[in-house]
């Protein structure tokens, strides 16, 4: 009786998620989507894919249709009491109503989506969560097609539960690309594993204007360091490894121009030619492409009038007739809505047909394509279902909709969110080899400041709520070297923001009885404080409120000064003539006063993840050597933006009147407690056909110091005579190496036949540029070392 009741138990378990029974008793080697009782061409996993997709097609209404174009918002589609997930009613209603095909951050856990670590969906319940969800797809719905799950992953997933690395900003700055083909894997897995088929990630926009409020997600203002950086992750998002029934969706954020908008303003107008376009901001997305990214995300701006949601020759012309890109465009949260703002849409049923006919596939909202596209061209409207459908099947959610297997985390790359972190991590000045700290030495340490020991002020902009103890502060980090002889004190001192001195004088005191002070000063994107949002999702400004959040989506700025009182306090402390460590946590570059510059020694974090307190302490005290590299300049005043080292050789960049033109610290600058060497430089250009050229490079790099470190060998060009202006260097290949006190390296590299080809006028065709190529090498963009020169014939 027992073994029956188990049985029975067992069937009905399969039952519930889609292998139903014959009437025979059988079990069907298919899922019956549609519920007919027969295997369907696209129930039917033997069939191509597109055979599949046409099928499936041909038995849809428009509202089924429709409803695969419409990506809603996810939180609100479920309820968790305890740990039992259950959907809502107001998700039944959509469904009955919309026929949806996607949701968006059914796993988001923020204060805009009200979702907290009580109330969110975590790793432990995505199997309930997820498999409830497309049993009632499948279950409920006439067709039976399962959802998309898409969620934000530029630096983890934004859930509860799941590892979250550092930021672009400092993922660009370890230029490791290998480390971040890695990281990317690792998000991979915790996706795959939990049902997300798709990841909004990575952000290729390149950084012109630091005033802007969302560089810190950006790989910086170079285009080949991005591209390098982007095709790492992409590549390793999509990676299945041993698993091939489900695949992960890269996203790539924003097509296009968003990066450089006029004065920093998020999503304000790009003003860029279309050949400098092509040459300068699309490269990344290109690679990206090719890498296997599957979804294009439009952006909120206009490039020369047009907004890019309604921008035929971004979305169509080069995406589709010059890349060849099959995959799908979706728009960004209300973009299409927005292009009523932009005044080039009267209204929404005019906004939603000019967005699709200009080559938009999937709505992110669920609100701005519903009921406008109905007198949208039929064959236009196919043909986006299509793409949709094609990466449902080819992603492997009609074969496999259901997890099978319960979460497990992969402790095996715990390691990675340090890593990334300490090879990210920067040292701007290090006065008369102050650090490493000898931590043999008896000392007192104060560790003050607003980013000392605040957790979120150290994540930065698209973070889920952190469970207690998972991130490491600064001070955290620093408590891990306190013993018998080394003591480690904490003060708070003041806020990013708040001009109140109340915690001045404990600040004081704490760094009187200190023998090093640790100042953690910049800014902060956390959105755990009293925040309002924009219907994208984008924060309110409001110049009233005293909140640390400084940087993040919607924080645009007008300087790149410390906000509040951090510059009194760095003051306050320097006049007791106590050693100062400047520790800098932000999302934007910021401008040090002559006094902060002059601390003795300066790191620059940027946002450095749950490990980055570690990582920052094993710097400190040596256990680590500094490796990083600064994938963005950082200005000397607010009057040199937009700055970066790349700029054309006939832009004026002459002295201004009270100061240089150049960078504090440029481009690819960073210190080690290693010294280097370089020598033997030997260039040599391959021809491999007619259209097909390399460079070999060959030299050797000598550590002539006595500790061990890495070291970012950095090969910038300089283009040959041309019809079209170019600049003076351009960094177009880099290699990270690690070399033993006092060894030589032998290092060689590669530039690829990118390298030697320009655009023409129109930005259409790229074409080899023959002549006299500069070779450079440098420990930065403004310390060449060695130069040599090669001919392309």
């Amino acid at each position: 009786m027992k073994q029956n009741i188990i049985l029975i138990i067992l069937l009905i378990g399969f039952s519930s998620y889609g292998f139903t029974q014959t009437n025979k008793g059988k079990k069907k080697d298919y899922i019956d989507f549609n519920k007919n009782n027969k295997k369907d061409i696209y129930e039917d996993k033997t069939q191509p894919t597109a055979k599949r997709v046409e099928d499936l097609l041909s038995q849809m209404t428009f509202t089924e249709k429709q409803g695969q174009l419409l990506m809603d918002l996810g939180w609100n589609m479920y309820k968790r009491k305890n740990d039992k997930i259950i959907l809502t009613e107001d998700f039944k209603n959509v469904m009955k109503e919309k026929s949806l095909g996607a949701l968006w951050g059914f796993f988001r856990a923020d204060p805009w989506s009200n979702k907290t670590e009580k109330t969110a969906i975590n790793p432990l319940l995505a199997k309930q969560g997820v498999n409830l969800l497309q049993k009632y797809m499948i279950d409920s719905s006439r067709l039976g097609i399962p959802m998309f799950i898409a969620e934000e992953c530029m630096h983890g997933i934004m859930e509860v539960g799941t590892k979250t690395f550092p930021t672009g900003l400092l993922q660009a700055s370890t230029f490791n690309d290998s480390l971040i083909f890695l990281m990317a894997k690792e998000i991979n897995h915790e996706a795959k594993k939990q049902g997300i088929n798709i990841c909004f990630s990575p952000l290729l926009d390149i950084a012109r204007d630091a005033r802007w409020s969302r560089v810190e997600e950006t790989y910086g203002e170079d285009t080949y360091l991005t591209s390098v950086m982007g095709k790492a992750f992409v590549k390793g998002l999509v990676n299945d490894d041993k698993d091939s029934t489900r695949h992960i969706l890269a996203t790539l954020k924003h097509f296009a121009a968003y990066g450089i908008s006029e004065g920093g303003h998020n999503g304000g107008s790009a003003h860029i030619g279309v050949r400098e376009l092509n040459s300068e901001l699309l490269p990344p997305f290109f690679v990206a492409i090719n890498s296997g990214a599957a979804l294009v995300m439009t952006s909120y701006n206009e490039i020369d009038g047009t907004p890019c949601t309604m921008n035929p020759y971004l979305l169509k012309h080069v995406l589709r007739d010059k890349w060849k890109f099959n995959g799908i465009v979706i728009s960004d949260l209300h973009s299409i809505s927005g292009l009523t703002s932009h005044q080039t849409a009267k209204d929404l049923k005019q906004a939603a047909e000019k967005s699709i006919m200009a080559g938009v596939d999937m709505d992110l909202s669920a609100t701005d394509f519903y009921n406008n596209i109905s007198n949208v061209d039929t064959n236009r409207l196919n043909e986006a279902v299509k793409r949709v459908l094609t990466k449902k099947f080819e992603c492997g959610l009609f074969d496999n909709p259901y997890i099978a297997d319960k979460w497990q985390e992969n402790k095996e790359n715990d390691s990675l969110v340090y890593d990334v972190a300490k090879e990210g991590i920067i040292l701007l000045e290090n006065k008369e080899s102050f650090l490493p700290l000898n931590k043999e030495k008896k000392q007192t340490i104060a560790v003050i400041g607003p980013n000392a020991n605040n957790v979120y002020n150290l994540l930065g902009d698209y973070t889920a709520p952190q469970p207690q103890g998972k991130v490491t502060t600064i001070y955290n980090g620093m408590k891990t070297y306190e013993n018998k002889d080394i003591k480690i004190s904490y003060s708070y001192g003041c806020g990013i923001k708040d001009t109140s001195s109340a915690g001045f004088n404990d600040a004081i005191q704490k760094a009187k009885e200190s023998d090093v002070v640790v100042l953690c000063l910049g800014g902060s994107s956390s959105r755990y404080e009293n925040i309002e949002y924009q219907q994208t999702g984008a924060a309110k400004v409001e110049n009233n409120t005293i909140s640390d959040i400084s940087c993040g989506e919607g924080f645009d700025r007008n300087s790149l000064s410390f906000l509040g009182n951090q510059e009194k306090l760095y003051h306050e402390i320097k006049k007791l003539n106590k050693p100062i460590i400047l520790v800098l946590v932000n999302g934007r570059p910021l401008i040090l006063n002559k006094e902060m510059k002059n601390s003795n020694a300066v790191l620059e974090c940027f946002y450095m993840g749950e490990k980055g307190g570690q990582a920052l302490a094993d710097i400190i005290f040596g256990k680590v050597n500094p490796s990083g590299k600064l994938p963005i300049s950082i200005p000397r005043t607010i009057g040199q933006l937009p700055i970066y080292y790349n700029s054309k050789i006939v832009a004026n960049r002459s002295p201004y009147l009270e100061d240089s033109c150049l960078a504090l610290y440029p481009f690819g600058y960073g210190l080690s407690y290693s010294k280097f060497a370089y020598s033997n430089l030997y260039a040599k250009a391959i021809n491999n056909g007619t259209d097909s050229v390399c460079c070999q490079i060959n030299l050797n790099v000598e550590n002539i110091s006595d500790k061990d470190g890495k070291q970012v060998v950095e090969v910038y060009i300089q283009k040959p005579i041309s019809n079209f202006t170019h600049s003076s260097k351009e960094l177009k290949a880099f290699k990270k190496v690690f070399i033993k006190s006092k060894q030589t390296t032998n290092v060689r590299i590669q530039i690829d036949n990118s390298a030697f080809k320009e655009f023409d006028f129109n930005g259409e065709n790229e074409n080899i540029l023959k002549g006299e190529y500069e070779i450079m090498i440098g420990e930065n963009s403004q310390n060449i070392v060695l130069k040599t020169k090669i001919d392309i014939l």
